[in-house]
């Protein structure tokens, strides 16, 4: 966590120490259920089913140019799985345990 997500918690902290709960309703990071509220989930405390989820939808860019970006973030994060691979082996074999294949 940042220093921002730090000071955004206590934030909501000290506001509900204060009891100023009304101010406490932000989709995707904090809100105060009721004793009701939670009775009516049948006493579920997921979060998700009070706070609800932030969905951040960015229509700017086109299906193709959002593929085109996770391809490559995916073909250098393949690479990089390679690298950690080989790496790990090299440890393995220095160490004196080779791995099967």
């Amino acid at each position: 966590m940042t220093d921002e997500h730090i000071a955004k918690i206590v934030e909501e902290f000290r506001l509900f120490e204060k009891g100023e709960l009304d101010k406490i309703d932000e989709v995707g990071f904090a809100k105060v259920a009721t004793i009701e509220e939670i009775a009516r989930n049948n006493y579920v405390l997921t979060p998700g089913r009070y706070v609800g989820v932030k969905l951040e939808l960015d229509d700017q860019r086109t299906f193709e140019e959002k593929m085109r970006k996770y391809s490559k973030e995916l073909a250098e994060l393949l690479k990089r799985e390679k690298e950690l691979t080989a790496k790990v082996r090299e440890i393995f074999e220095t160490l004196g345990y080779g791995l099967e294949s």
